[in-house]
């Protein structure tokens, strides 16, 4: 039998049983769908962490909490690790020639209050280079000074959007308003600045890093951001290391990066761990969507073992005037592959909408940085996926048809 006569009679079976065939192609379409949305979003979530370190520029130190070695603190700041830089750490920074700038953090989530409203948000705790580090703009008013960082000065500059919930067309400076129910005048009002790292700088409250500290009685500081101007990356990292290494009392003199109680990365460091954070999560994710792949596998099995059993008299028939086995072979393979090909067809054209719908998801909420990229290696996996299994879940109800007996066929009830 020709290979179009065998397609011909694949299709002519299929059509004859549409409703089992939409039901048996469903688990591969949701299976494709599935991965193809899971890379995609994976991917889209890489090219935002990645994009968001960039924006920062490359002249920028983070340090944090944690072994040197980055195995504990390679992350976001987390009060997870033990908590060992201080404003000393800070002052010496400060006082090197060769940095640009140095900003000290501890971000602290509290409710902000203004005559009756109230809010939870993040406070930032910061010093008066922040602007400077991360290059935002003030909309009005004043940022903090060096004044108020050493004076411990309860004074507060507000995120874009929380200005606007807490007093909406109200000039919001020099105006008091309660953070942890203690006092704060406020100096200014940023311009919108988007989101860093996930979070949505707009509604972000910054005051002293010291007059938090104070407030939440801690003595350590989360992370420290160093920008470093004309010095080398490499030079500049290995510098604080060196530096804090004193502070801290460190007896170090190999460089380990496993003796060291604090992290500190580039530029380049972080971007590289946000891409294996990405592929990770893609893996992760396309890993959990390919079960339902399987699942549709063993499903076209099944169901090509009923047909089989169904059309055993026909397979009798046929071999009985002169179809050989590898004729009924090849027929009810392709019936099974061509089955599996349309599912991952379908899957294919879901899988890149609900890509492009998602991302366009995303970015209502998070405008910048979220960018589809149309996924090809999940649609090459695709159609690669359902092609084998087609091929591998079809083989063995086509080789039973195949085996059956003409005669016992004939007389099958």
């Amino acid at each position: 039998m020709r290979l179009r006569d065998t397609i011909k009679l694949s299709l002519h079976s299929l059509l004859v049983n549409k409703s089992r065939a939409v039901l048996t192609m469903l688990g591969i379409v949701i299976g494709v769908a599935s991965v193809i949305l899971m890379l995609s979003v994976g991917r889209g979530a890489e090219n935002y962490i990645l994009s968001q370190v960039a924006s920062f520029g490359s002249d920028l130190v983070f340090i944090r909490n944690g072994p040197g070695d980055g195995k504990q603190g390679a992350g976001p700041p987390t009060t997870a690790v033990k908590q060992v830089l201080t404003l000393h750490d800070y002052d010496k920074l400060k006082q090197q020639t060769w940095i640009k700038a140095v900003g000290a953090n501890v971000y602290s989530s509290l409710t902000v209050e203004y005559q009756g409203s109230n809010y939870s948000t993040q406070v930032n705790g910061t010093t008066e280079s922040d602007m400077l580090i991360f290059n935002t703009e003030l909309e009005e008013g004043s940022f903090l000074t060096a004044e108020d960082v050493a004076a411990y000065s309860r004074v507060a500059v507000l995120g874009h959007d929380i200005a606007q919930d807490l007093f909406g067309n109200e000039d919001p400076v020099n105006k008091t308003i309660k953070i942890k129910k203690q006092n704060y005048r406020v100096l200014g009002v940023m311009k919108p600045a988007g989101t860093r790292f996930f979070t949505n700088l707009d509604r972000n409250v910054y005051v002293p890093v010291t007059t938090l500290m104070r407030q939440l009685n801690i003595d350590r500081v989360q992370f420290m951001t160093v920008k470093i101007g004309s010095t080398p990356p490499t030079e500049a990292q290995e510098r604080i290391r060196i530096l804090l290494r004193d502070t801290h009392k460190l007896d170090n003199p190999t460089g380990d990066l496993s003796k060291d109680d604090f992290f500190v990365a580039t530029q380049e460091d972080v971007m590289a761990r946000a891409g294996i954070i990405g592929t990770i999560l893609q893996i992760l994710l396309s890993s959990i969507a390919a079960i339902s792949l399987v699942v549709g596998g063993v499903g076209i099995m099944n169901i090509m073992y009923v047909t089989v059993t169904e059309r055993t008299r026909e397979i009798g028939l046929r071999k009985a005037i002169g179809a050989k086995s590898s004729d009924v072979l090849r027929q009810f393979l392709y019936e099974a592959i061509v089955l599996s090909l349309m599912a991952g067809a379908l899957g294919i054209f879901f899988g890149v909408g609900f890509s492009f719908l998602g991302i366009k998801i995303l970015q209502s909420f998070q405008s910048a940085g979220w960018i589809f990229e149309m996924p090809w290696f999940g649609i090459e996996l695709g159609f690669g996926v359902s092609a084998a299994i087609g091929i591998i879940f079809g083989y063995f109800p086509a080789r039973a048809a195949a085996k059956l007996n003409p005669i016992e066929a004939l007389r099958y009830e």
